[in-house]
């Protein structure tokens, strides 16, 4: 049983010294908040045009963007998802006031995944249109969405780290919740070998299930306050 050594106060002596990392919710939060951003901002550096003589800005500067536009798709894509990964990530930790060695450790891996987020959209922007590609892409959303299941999973599990008082309808809510995206696109890997662009296209699915999820939960915890 891995002992809590770090919360809200980083000078607590309690628990074993060696393991002690120096490390407080409010610091993690912050270097992660630093992670995303950096994250967010390098996917556009791959949005550039040719050099353009001046003369000729007017006539070609719009079929330019139309070259590019996969790369734009690309771009567009990868800042939502890493957006909403990031909500996901503050709304989770809202519900989780302490930290142990193993949520930092799976956290720390979390945040790998959020740094490689740029290349496989820069992939995606030139050969969106090859399965190795896709499936690749595919494979990297699945991979960083289910490590933040399993962060939520690991610090709920009977109430280990989180709010000794949240309700198990919220729980249950943010574990589905967390499900939604690695299942979307483990599901699209097998279509990307049917078509990989009817697999980027089953992407935009969450934008029905999410809020779907949401009313349905919303509804059932309304139901059990009524009781």
């Amino acid at each position: 049983m891995y002992k809590v050594f770090m919360g809200e106060n980083p000078g607590d002596t309690t628990g074993d010294i060696f393991d002690r990392l120096g490390l407080d919710k409010a610091s993690m939060m912050a270097f992660s908040d630093g992670i995303f951003a950096i994250a967010i901002t390098l996917l556009v550096l791959e949005l550039r045009i040719p050099d353009i003589p001046s003369h000729d800005i007017d006539t070609v500067f719009l079929p330019t963007l139309v070259d590019i536009f996969p790369k734009i798709l690309g771009f567009i894509l990868s800042f939502f998802i890493i957006a909403n990964f990031w909500l996901s990530y503050r709304r989770m930790f809202s519900f989780i006031p302490t930290l142990d060695r193993v949520l930092v450790r799976l956290h720390i891996v979390f945040l790998f995944f959020i740094v490689l987020m740029p290349f496989p959209t820069y992939l995606l922007g030139i050969y969106g249109n090859h399965l190795s590609v896709v499936v690749f892409y595919a494979l990297i959303l699945t991979m960083s969405s289910l490590l933040l299941f399993f962060l939520w999973k690991y610090a709920s599990k009977n109430h280990r780290l989180i709010e000794p008082d949240l309700s198990e309808h919220v729980i249950e809510y943010m574990s589905v919740r967390n499900l939604i995206t690695p299942v979307t696109f483990l599901v699209s890997i097998p279509i990307a070998l049917v078509n990989p662009l009817l697999a980027m296209v089953s992407w935009s699915s969450m934008l029905v299930t999410f809020p779907l999820v949401k009313t349905r939960y919303k509804k059932k915890f309304a139901g059990t306050q009524d009781t």
